[in-house]
């Protein structure tokens, strides 16, 4: 029997997002589906996570990367990042920046109640899990204590 070599095996440690209908966030009764994220998205959330990283200095070397820090890091970077920030939001949710800005649309805790939803995006979740693997190698756990 030859075997089918086109077939990749995964390893038990990879998470593979699986979504069907994708995240909802509910906001005065209309719900909003969070698309998928992409690579593109990880160079705009590392963007603003920077901006909230330098704010908090040291202590965030003795955290531990997870969604919720992620949530953490966003609200800590808003008042430095309000551009960014609206974009990408705006962006995950396919509205405009204006009706994020419109309170009739998004009542000042909408923020909350979507940023809930993204830091429990599967998305998010396999992201974090592989990057969590990633920092334990040996030769990256060298190359942050140089840094």
């Amino acid at each position: 029997m030859v075997e089918d070599k086109s077939v990749k095996k995964k390893k038990f440690d990879e998470v593979e997002p699986f979504i069907d209908e994708g995240p909802i966030v509910t906001i005065k009764g209309k719900e909003y589906k969070l698309r998928r994220l992409n690579i593109g998205d990880i160079f705009k959330l590392g963007r603003i996570l920077g901006v909230g990283a330098a704010g908090m200095g040291k202590e965030i070397g003795k955290m531990d990367l997870n969604p919720g820090v992620l949530a953490g890091l966003l609200l800590v970077s808003f008042p430095y990042a309000e551009k960014q920030c609206l974009e990408f939001i705006a962006s995950i949710i396919d509205v405009k920046v204006e009706d994020l800005k419109n309170p009739e649309l998004f009542p000042v805790d909408s923020i909350l109640d979507i940023l809930k939803v993204l830091v429990d995006h599967e998305d998010v979740k396999a992201f974090f899990t592989k990057l969590a693997g990633l920092l334990k190698m040996p030769v990256i756990k060298e190359l942050s204590k140089k840094v």
